[in-house]
């Protein structure tokens, strides 16, 4: 008997350490891995404190201001004139074209770095041809960044939740 009140005692505890643990519950649409961080950043505070933020895995919330439009391989979140993209890790998920304008809450490594060639014309996404891969997405996400920037501002995510 003193066993059996002994186990329940100490599941009840574990109940009750696992429950009262944080976790980051977000209403929405999910898509890719659940998001894990508590802490969200606003996407104004990305640029502001990038240098301290460069290279971490960080939660960012935002809301979508553009996204690829052939396959929804990448979204953008703008603050101003300042643009943050974000590509989804291992091409695991797209977005519909329906989340242009939503809010958004993501979750990834955050790299900030300067643009080799703040000039480069885009591929045939940009130029409304035919999509072809990867690198023709690549290609129209960075020049929609260079117009304004020298700088480029990147999410790679692994999870995201549309709200």
């Amino acid at each position: 008997m003193l066993n059996k009140s002994l186990l329940v005692l100490v599941l009840v505890g574990l109940g009750l350490v696992a429950c009262s643990s944080e976790t980051a519950e977000v209403v929405g649409e999910q898509y890719g891995q659940d998001l894990a961080l508590v802490e969200v950043i606003p996407v104004n505070e990305v640029f502001t404190k990038v240098n301290d933020l460069n290279g971490k895995i960080v939660r960012v919330s935002g809301t979508v201001s553009d996204l690829c439009k052939h396959k929804g391989c990448w979204i953008q979140v703008k603050d101003g004139e300042k643009v943050l993209t974000i590509r989804f890790k291992d091409e695991a998920f797209t977005l519909p074209a329906s989340a242009i304008g939503r809010k958004i809450d993501f979750e990834g490594l955050l790299i900030a770095e300067k643009i080799k060639n703040p000039l480069a014309k885009g591929g045939a996404c940009a130029d409304g041809g035919e999509h072809s891969g990867g690198e023709v997405c690549e290609n129209e996400r960075a020049e929609k960044v260079a117009k304004t920037s020298e700088m480029r501002y990147t999410m790679i995510s692994t999870g995201l939740v549309l709200l």
